[in-house]
C-alpha cells in the first residue's frame, strides 16, 4: 500500500493505534489539528452516505499509516539532531552572524534544519534566535528590537518554505510521488533545488532593499554576540554532511534494491538516527533515544494529526468532489499545458490563502490533471507546478501550519508574520516561478 503496505490487513489494523496515539496525546494537539480532524470524519461520513467502495477507505488507510511512519522516522532524527551539540552550535553560528551575512545565514540554516528536522528544524532555528534577541535585549531600544526580530524571522522562514521543492526527508515531495505517476525524486530533485536557489536570491534581494540604511543610521542596533567554540563554523559544514550522506544513502539503495524509494526512506532515516546517536554517545544512548522519543510523542501530535487528515482529505475528498464533473468541463485544458501549470500554481497558492492545506489541494488538483490527460504536460512539469504553489505559500499563508507554529514561538499573530512580513515576498515569488515554470513548460525544458 502507497507503495511501503502491500498488505491492505496491515494497513487498517494500525489505524486504530495511530487513533489511539491522538486520543492520548489530544491535549497537545493545537486548533488547526482539531479542524482537519473533524473535518477529515465529515468528508468520511460523507463518503459512506454516497456508498463510496471500501478499496478507497482502505487505500486511505495505507496513506495515513505511511505519512505517519514518515514523520515517526523523522521524528527520531530530530531527537538524535537535537541531542547532538554540534547542531545547536551550527544554529548559533548561523543566527550570529553579522548584518551583511545575516539573511545567508538564516536562509541557509531554515532550509538545511528545515531539510533535516522538516517542522521541527524551523522550530530549532527560530528558538535560537530567539534566545538570541533575548540574550541581547537589554542592547536595543523597542524599534531595532521589533526590526531585528521580524527581519531574522523572516529569513528562516523563507529559507525553509523552499524546502518543498526538493527535500527527500518532507511530506511534499513523497505525497507528490505518491499522487503523481511516473514522477520520481531523482528527475525532480535537480529542478527543484535550482528553484530553491532562485528563490533564496529573490529573498536575499528583498531583504536588501527593505532594509538598506544610509550610513547616518548604521550602527543604531549593537551586533549579536555569543560565546562560540573555535571549531563553529565546522559545526555547520558537519550538519550539511549529515544532510548529504543520508539524502545519498538514500538514492543509493532507491537505486540497487527493489524497494520503493518511500520503503527504503521509512527504513534508513530511523536507523540513521539511531546509528548517529551511537556514535555520538556510544551504544547506551539506544535506550536513552527510545524514553526520549516516548516522551516527546505527544509533542507530534498536531504535525500528525494535520498531516494525516490532509492525506486523507486528499484521497477521500475525490469520491465525495464531482471530480468527473469537473474534468469533463476543464477539457479545454488537455491541449494546453502553459495554462494548466499557471492555473495549478496559483489555485494551490490562493486556496492556501483561504486555509486549505497545500496537501489537498495538491491532490485534488493531480487527480484532475491526471483524468484531464493534458497532452504535453510531463510528471515533471506538473510536479514542479505543485510545490511552486506549496512552497509560495508556506510562509505566508496566516492558517498554514509552519506560521502557526512559528506564531506560538516568535510571540506573533500568524497574520503578522504571514501576511505582513512575507506577504509581497510570497506573491512576488508566486509570479516568478509561475513565470519560470510555465516559460519551462512552453520552450519545453520540462
Amino acid at each position: 500500500m502507497q507503495g511501503v503496505f502491500s498488505s491492505s490487513i496491515a494497513s487498517i489494523a494500525a489505524v486504530p493505534f495511530f487513533g489511539l496515539y491522538l486520543v492520548i496525546a489530544s491535549r497537545y494537539i493545537a486548533r488547526i489539528g482539531w479542524v482537519l480532524l473533524f473535518f477529515s470524519l465529515a468528508i468520511a461520513l460523507l463518503a459512506l452516505a454516497d456508498g463510496i467502495r471500501a478499496g478507497i477507505f482502505v487505500e486511505a488507510a495505507g496513506r495515513v499509516v505511511f505519512l505517519s511512519a514518515l514523520l515517526t522516522a523523522v521524528a527520531f532524527l530530530r531527537i538524535a539532531a537535537t541531542q547532538d551539540p554540534i547542531v545547536e552550535v551550527a544554529g548559533e553560528f548561523l543566527t550570529l552572524q553579522p548584518p551583511t551575512r545575516r539573511y545567508a545565514s538564516l536562509g541557509a540554516g531554515g532550509h538545511l534544519f528545515g531539510v533535516l528536522l522538516n517542522l521541527g528544524g524551523l522550530g530549532v532555528m527560530l528558538e535560537i534566535i530567539m534566545k538570541g534577541l533575548a540574550a541581547h535585549r537589554h542592547e536595543m531600544d523597542e524599534f531595532v528590537f521589533q526590526a531585528r526580530k521580524r527581519r531574522m524571522v523572516s529569513a528562516c522562514m523563507r529559507g525553509f518554505s523552499s524546502i518543498a521543492f526538493w527535500t527527500p526527508f518532507g511530506i511534499a515531495l513523497n505525497l507528490m510521488i505518491l499522487t503523481i505517476p511516473g514522477l520520481e525524486w531523482t528527475t525532480l530533485a535537480p529542478y527543484g533545488i535550482a528553484l530553491a536557489g532562485i528563490l533564496f536570491l529573490l529573498g536575499w534581494l528583498f531583504d536588501t532593499v527593505e532594509w538598506w540604511r544610509p550610513p547616518s543610521a548604521r550602527g543604531r542596533a549593537p551586533a549579536l554576540t555569543g560565546d562560540l567554540p573555535d571549531w563553529s563554523r565546522w559545526a555547520v559544514l558537519i550538519v550539511s554532511g549529515h544532510v548529504l550522506f543520508l539524502g545519498a544513502a538514500v538514492v543509493t539503495l532507491d537505486r540497487l534494491t527493489q524497494y520503493s524509494f518511500q520503503t527504503v526512506l521509512i527504513t534508513i532515516v530511523p536507523i540513521y538516527a539511531l546509528l548517529w546517536s551511537v556514535m555520538r554517545s556510544g551504544s547506551g544512548s539506544l535506550a536513552g533515544i527510545s524514553r526520549r522519543f516516548v516522551t516527546q510523542a505527544p509533542g507530534f501530535a498536531t504535525e500528525m494529526s494535520v498531516i494525516a487528515s490532509a492525506g486523507f482529505i486528499g484521497l477521500v475528498a475525490l469520491e465525495v468532489a464531482p471530480v468527473e464533473w469537473i474534468a469533463d468541463h476543464l477539457g479545454w485544458m488537455a491541449a494546453r499545458p502553459v495554462t494548466t501549470v499557471v492555473l495549478l500554481i496559483m489555485t494551490v497558492f490562493l486556496t492556501g490563502l483561504l486555509g486549505v492545506h497545500p496537501m489537498i489541494s495538491v491532490v485534488l488538483l493531480a487527480e484532475v490533471v491526471n483524468r484531464v490527460g493534458v497532452e504535453g504536460l510531463s510528471p515533471l512539469a506538473l510536479g514542479l507546478a505543485l510545490a511552486g504553489g506549496w512552497s509560495s505559500i508556506i510562509c505566508m499563508g496566516p492558517a498554514i501550519t509552519a506560521v502557526v507554529y512559528a506564531s506560538s514561538i516568535v510571540g506573533e499573530r500568524p497574520l503578522t508574520i504571514g501576511l505582513r512580513w512575507n506577504g509581497i515576498f510570497g506573491v512576488a515569488s508566486i509570479l516568478l516561478i509561475t513565470l519560470i515554470v510555465g516559460g519551462g513548460v512552453a520552450a519545453g525544458w520540462f
